[in-house]
């Protein structure tokens, strides 16, 4: 059923008050031992308003059918990070984390423990391309859903009790939301027990990574399109860092103006000037816009395709469709002036039924519009339309690194016909994009660490490629020469410690593997001499073997396998030319294979007819020789392979000088800043 109707479904009151008693029992087991948790304190106060306002509910109430009396024995929810934002009952306050929790996710989580009594703990499947979209407490929130038995036995299932086993709080630098100056906050970052928070959460989960082997079309790379800070921008800027010392000291009524407010203004003059001051409208540099530069790109490669068959798509979270001014609007009149036909142009808002919604990606998949505009909410969720998808366009900057995801998610997909395709992400220079790039970072960290399933790792604060392209564009757009040194110098330090970390595994795998190969020659010349005596053995037989013969030897194979196949022991079969043959143990019927044996031992796949197992037996027996030349071949490479380890690991490379190096001129650029405040 669509999620607003399955919203829309309640526990009965009957249940409700059931686990509401059941929530107050464990809250009072953990006040014996916790008794100074004054979260647990709230807590406790606000179930017993919950029970008394159900009382009083159920008496002046008429009794509907509940979630709980429909029959519903089993949950499969799409899309269920919709579903992650649950209560955390925490008084804790860090920048990212959100408490409170929304009524749909509470609702979602009564529901799901309904469904789980009836099974045992189990009956409920949420899929996601993005489980952990956006912070720490979203990884919490899955494991609360699917694992809840699990965190309580081990004492994680209170949010706070889980941070203190998987996470640390860390202050340091960030940019304000004017990329004026830095200030500091207090943010989840760093990230402790990775190993075991890995093993506990991949209980739960099957994850399916996506790479080129799984036919997607070759990314050919990023292109940042830096566009100039105008004269504007800047007075606004100022404007922005004003409003921000204003709210913060108290000054501004948080009713008139908060930072909500200017986040949302600074994201807007960070894509168009004109979002924020349309006063300026008929005074601004178009050439020297985002959209301007989007059109130019857009038209370029519909003009290069002889074919008329790429298409593209453009992301743009704010300023949608409407009457006044907007960039959906603006971009398209662009492109209709640079040559491009108005009906090959179309906004995924004016589908605004599902039949329209599906013409209009069936066009898109025919090539018959070239180019979609929308946003991530609906262009970016379960959109297939990759077929002929050529590039992808980013006007602006989502919050969350899963919406990132899944923009991208509707290019690099199965089922796209052009081989290699193209990303273009648009950043305006010492605007707001800085502040929204390093969020994007921030959230990366974490998410990057737990879903790589890196075990090597025992706890972490780098951020991998992914986040680390996203701290090159904040560096892209950050305009102050001392801040933007600043992060440049940050990411600098950032890939040292990456490289150091891969070269430091590479000499270890690089080590591990000198270790082992002697005993991997021994066994190869081992195996050599006992493939030479088989030949000379061979080579000495001259007795003929009958058509009766070797008939019983396929027949007796062929029934051992029937009979043994999947057989935890080797079993012995027959005799055939002085070799013994055994079905090996674990084989399957399906590929159908069996162990010769008498110096040396060989395994010969048989094929699915049996007509052809004696044939296939006297080839591989023939072919020994061949089979004595490739272990000389192994034998050399092992030689080589064993010098070449040695030789790189007496001479080993290392980044820890650039990496102090790097970390000093962090540290004295962080003195100066400090100064500058």
């Amino acid at each position: 059923m669509a999620y607003s109707c399955f919203d829309m479904l309640e526990i009965s009151d009957v249940q409700s008050e059931k686990m509401l008693k059941e929530k107050l029992t464990e809250i009072d087991r953990y006040l014996n031992t916790h008794s100074a948790a004054k979260s647990a304190v709230r807590v406790r106060e606000n179930i017993i308003k919950s029970l008394d306002h159900l009382s009083h509910k159920m008496i002046n109430t008429d009794v509907l059918p509940g979630f709980d009396e429909l029959g519903i024995t089993g949950l499969f929810v799409d899309e269920a990070h919709n579903y992650k934002n649950i209560p955390l009952n925490t008084r804790s306050k860090f920048k990212g984390i959100n408490t409170t929790g929304s009524a749909k996710c509470k609702s979602m989580l009564e529901k799901i423990r309904t469904v789980q009594k009836q099974n045992n703990g189990r009956g409920v499947t949420l899929a996601t391309a993005t489980p952990i979209t956006n912070s720490v407490s979203d990884c919490f929130a899955m494991q609360t859903y699917l694992q809840h038995g699990e965190l309580k036995m081990l004492g994680l299932d209170h949010f706070h009790s889980w941070v203190g086993m998987f996470a640390e709080a860390k202050e340091e630098f960030e940019i304000d939301v004017d990329t004026s100056q830095y200030r500091m906050y207090s943010r989840f970052n760093k990230y402790n027990n990775l190993q075991e928070l890995i093993t506990l959460f991949s209980m739960i989960t099957d994850h399916q990574k996506t790479d080129i082997s799984n036919n997607l079309p070759k990314l050919g790379g990023y292109t940042n399109c830096v566009v100039a800070k105008t004269q504007a921008m800047q007075m606004y800027l100022d404007n922005i860092s004003q409003r921000a010392d204003d709210v913060r000291s108290g000054l501004t009524n948080r009713r008139d103006d908060n930072m909500l407010k200017i986040t949302t203004d600074g994201r807007k003059a960070a894509l168009d000037i004109r979002l924020v001051e349309p006063v300026i409208n008929t005074y601004v540099n178009v050439f020297a816009t985002k959209v301007y530069r989007c059109a130019e790109n857009v038209f370029e490669i519909w003009a290069s395709d002889p074919t008329q068959k790429y298409t593209q798509l453009v992301f743009c979270d704010i300023s949608v469709p409407k009457q006044s001014f907007n960039i959906y609007d603006e971009l398209k009149r662009l492109l209709i002036n640079m040559g491009i036909p108005d009906e090959q142009i179309a906004f995924i808002h004016d589908a605004d039924t599902e039949a329209r919604r599906a013409s209009v990606l069936k066009k898109m998949n025919d090539a018959g519009i070239r180019v979609l505009i929308g946003s991530t909410f609906k262009l970016g969720l379960g959109v297939n339309v990759q077929t002929y998808l050529k590039a992808l366009h980013h006007l602006d900057v989502p919050w969350r690194p899963a919406d990132m995801t899944q923009r991208e998610g509707r290019i690099l997909r199965q089922g796209n016909t052009n081989k290699e395709v193209q990303i273009f992400r648009y950043i305006t220079e010492g605007s707001f994009d800085a502040y929204s790039w390093q969020l994007l970072e921030s959230k990366q960290r974490f998410i990057s660490q737990l879903i790589s399933g890196d075990y090597a790792q025992h706890s972490g604060d780098e951020v991998d490629n992914t986040a680390l392209s996203y701290g090159e564009v904040k560096a892209l757009a950050v305009g102050d020469p001392m801040i933007k040194k600043r992060v440049e110098t940050a990411n600098e330090l950032t890939k040292y410690t990456v490289l150091q970390k891969k070269l430091t595994q590479h000499y270890e795998d690089l080590r591990i593997r000198a270790a082992n190969i002697p005993t991997e020659k021994e066994k190869a010349v081992a195996a050599l001499e006992k493939c030479f005596a088989d030949i000379e053995y061979l080579k000495q037989q001259t007795a003929l073997i009958s058509k009766e013969e070797r008939r019983a030897v396929r027949e007796s194979i062929a029934a051992a396998i029937i009979a043994n196949a999947r057989s935890e022991k080797e079993v012995y079969i027959c005799n055939y030319r002085g070799f013994s043959l055994y079905v090996p143990a674990y084989m399957i019927e399906e590929r159908p294979r069996i162990k010769l044996s008498h110096k040396g031992q060989y395994r010969v796949e048989l094929g699915e007819s049996s007509q052809g197992y004696i044939v296939r037996i006297d080839n591989h027996l023939e072919s020994l020789p061949k089979n004595a030349e490739k272990l000389k071949t192994k034998i050399y490479e092992l030689n080589n392979e064993l010098e070449q380890a040695d030789y790189s690991l007496k001479h080993q490379e290392s980044y820890v000088t650039q990496i102090i190096e790097t970390r000093n001129k962090l540290e004295q650029i962080d003195k100066k800043l400090r100064r500058n405040k």
